[in-house]
């Protein structure tokens, strides 16, 4: 082969991820429209703290279906009002 290395493909989980990711996840979007800092997300503070009004929880809403393949209902972010109630949720979600 020339001396070409050929790198192997990663395998692609195909399990849901687990609470840590969905926290993860959700600290990283939640910071991003907060304009603040990754390390100043508190997941036991309600959503509301961090400026997610309903039309930041909407579009958030979609990224997060997108990203986890799966149809999620318009109050999600008020069934469950913080990072730690909506990881967990959805991490128990994914369980068989």
């Amino acid at each position: 082969m020339d001396g070409q290395i050929l790198e192997q493909a990663q395998p692609v989980s195909t399990s849901p991820p687990n609470e840590p990711a969905i926290q993860r996840w959700l600290i990283a979007r939640v910071a991003a429209i907060a304009n603040c800092a990754e390390a100043d997300i508190d997941i036991g503070t309600p959503f509301s703290h961090y400026a997610l009004d309903s039309l930041a929880a909407v579009g958030l809403s979609g990224e997060l279906e997108d990203w986890l393949g799966a149809a999620l209902p318009p109050t999600l972010f008020w069934d469950y009002p913080s990072i730690e109630s909506l990881a967990r949720h959805l991490a128990a979600l994914g369980r068989p």
